[in-house]
């Protein structure tokens, strides 16, 4: 029996074995390239889900707590497991009191669904209230929610785990950079110099806090732009100064002079 053995495993030629392992090797390489394209078609279809705290740039001290989808895919069904205490409504500094703890919004009853780059931001609190209710613990957060399967019917379940802390935001910056709103007043006092110019009821003043640079040479034009317009109107005889004065007394005067 061993010499039959022998003698069979001597009539196999070296081209034959060489054939059968290359074999093995490009079907692991298929098996493989399989694999690494069903985890790179996932990543283009699924969702994640994720918690975090970030400072609000529009009110100086706020920190907020945003739930985003930054995945390609819906998600649906998302709640949260959260530990038995976690702050909510945490406002004040130093002498802050210890916040309560959070009873509503979408961490508590969770989310029918959110889509692709979808948010929910939640006033979470200021520093001195949240490091009185956090400390220096860090929170989880764990996101349970469900996704569509590849090429198949159901839903698969996902989850993400968030880690939540309050002392990284020490020393950082709280200044008010809500630039949007700084503009709108410096607009309205602007608009406010120049409809006192144009009306002649007071004499162009710059006290707002751009008076810097070329802001006044600015001003200077516009008011000359104004005088035009009192000039450029003709439908009212009268000089310049009275229609000054008729435009402080009557809106019809003064569209006038605005429209013509």
């Amino acid at each position: 029996m061993v010499n039959e053995g022998l003698n069979a495993f001597a009539q196999v030629s070296w081209a034959e074995v060489g054939i059968f392992w290359t074999s093995i090797v490009l079907a692991l390489i298929t098996v493989t390239a399989t694999a690494l394209n069903y985890l790179l078609l996932r990543t283009q279809k699924d969702p994640e889900v994720i918690v975090y705290a970030t400072p609000d740039d529009k009110r100086p001290s706020i920190i907020n707590l945003v739930i985003e989808n930054i995945g390609p895919g819906m998600a649906k069904s998302v709640t949260f497991k959260m530990p038995d205490y976690f702050p909510a409504n945490a406002f004040g500094f130093e002498s802050a009191k210890k916040p309560e703890n959070m009873i509503t919004g979408p961490l508590i009853f969770g989310i029918p669904s959110l889509g692709p780059g979808a948010k929910r931001v939640i006033t979470w609190g200021q520093f001195g209230g949240l490091k009185k209710g956090l400390g220096d613990e860090v929170s989880s957060v764990v996101c349970h929610y469900t996704g569509d399967r590849i090429g198949l019917p159901g839903q698969k379940s996902l989850q993400t785990e968030c880690l939540l802390d309050i002392k990284s935001f020490e020393a950082t910056d709280a200044s008010d950079n809500n630039w949007d709103k700084k503009t709108a007043k410096e607009l309205e006092k602007i608009a406010k110099v120049l409809t006192q110019s144009a009306t002649g009821f007071k004499s162009i003043k710059i006290d707002c806090s751009i008076s810097r640079g070329h802001a006044g040479n600015n001003l200077a034009c516009f008011r000359h732009v104004a005088l035009n317009q009192i000039r450029r109107e003709n439908t009212v005889i009268a000089s310049v100064n009275r229609k000054q004065k008729m435009a402080t007394m009557s809106e019809e005067v003064l569209d006038l002079i605005v429209n013509a």
